[in-house]
């Protein structure tokens, strides 16, 4: 038998395994492994991706027996992808970051291929009402100013520039931020008080990797970069923790729990107040819209 044939067979027959109708690869878990580990069955448990995800699916495809697996990197989702594509293969899927392959025109257009909205899913889940909704759980006390929603868009505002950066080099095969760490180097992060943009940190940068400005704005402007959609999802989700962690030392002396912990808090808020309409809600109900028939 061809490899490309014990690829498919491996890959199709999944879902007997586990006995549901579909297995839905996702990133996320530590360390990513390789298509092969995949087709040996290796695979992460309950990683945030898959938290996310199955939230996802219990909207829209609620009853569908599913099994999800977390296999680390984006690389090793895209090679399923594809496996997909070729082999026409109707029992998996896979969810992935869009990134800016949107932007640039990089997505697939394949029912069992889906795409976060925003950059990551991080970019769904994270918004003012989320933070909110976080401090008032560990607080026990209800926020009645919008000192949230300013801090959070004057983050938004401050860091505009640097998305559409990360952009401009994400064409070129690079990116503004660091992908593995170092992203939060233009944030002061303030012990008894909330974070905020060190513009000149950013602008730094921009120097010492040569990006004209001009440039990195008409490319963002030109297609349609928004700061909170785009923004590189592990920065956004690390400055919306330290709101958090801010707000609750600065106004009630407490100390929040660690950013794992906040991050599944997120997704948890966002579904239960934020996902009942809008773009996000939107751009999931159409690409689950279609429903794959059950293998026979």
């Amino acid at each position: 038998m061809s490899n490309f044939r014990r690829t498919m067979n491996g890959l199709s027959n999944q879902h007997l395994f586990h006995n549901v109708d579909l297995v839905v690869f996702v990133e996320g878990g530590n360390p990513s492994l390789t298509r092969q580990q995949i087709l040996n069955g290796v695979y992460h448990h309950e990683t945030e991706d898959i938290i996310f995800w199955r939230n996802i699916f219990n909207v829209f495809r609620k009853g569908q027996a599913i099994k999800f697996k977390s296999v680390g990197s984006k690389t090793t989702i895209k090679e399923i992808a594809l496996d997909i594509i070729n082999g026409d293969i109707q029992t998996i899927m896979v969810a992935m970051d869009n990134e800016f392959d949107e932007v640039l025109k990089l997505r697939h257009n394949h029912p069992n291929i889906l795409y976060t909205h925003g950059y990551s899913f991080e970019n769904d889940i994270w918004n003012s009402a989320v933070i909110k909704h976080i401090i008032e759980d560990l607080s026990g006390i209800h926020i009645a100013n919008d000192l949230i929603e300013r801090s959070f868009q004057s983050f938004l505002t401050s860091i505009k520039i640097a998305v559409y950066s990360d952009g401009y080099q994400f064409k070129k095969g690079s990116s503004f931020f660091p992908r593995s760490s170092g992203y939060m180097f233009c944030v002061n992060i303030v012990q008894n008080n909330l974070p905020s943009i060190n513009k000149n940190a950013i602008t730094n940068r921009l120097n010492a990797k040569n990006i004209s400005r001009s440039k990195a704005g008409y490319f963002g402007r030109k297609s349609n970069i928004d700061a909170h959609k785009h923004c590189f999802g592990h920065f956004l989700s690390d400055y919306c923790c330290q709101i958090i962690m801010g707000f609750l030392r600065k106004r009630h002396g407490l100390v929040a729990p660690n950013k794992t912990v906040l991050s599944r808090m997120g997704i948890v808020k966002f579904f239960q107040y934020c996902f009942s309409s809008g773009a996000i809600f939107t751009h999931y109900q159409n690409a689950l819209a279609p429903i794959p028939q059950k293998a026979a």
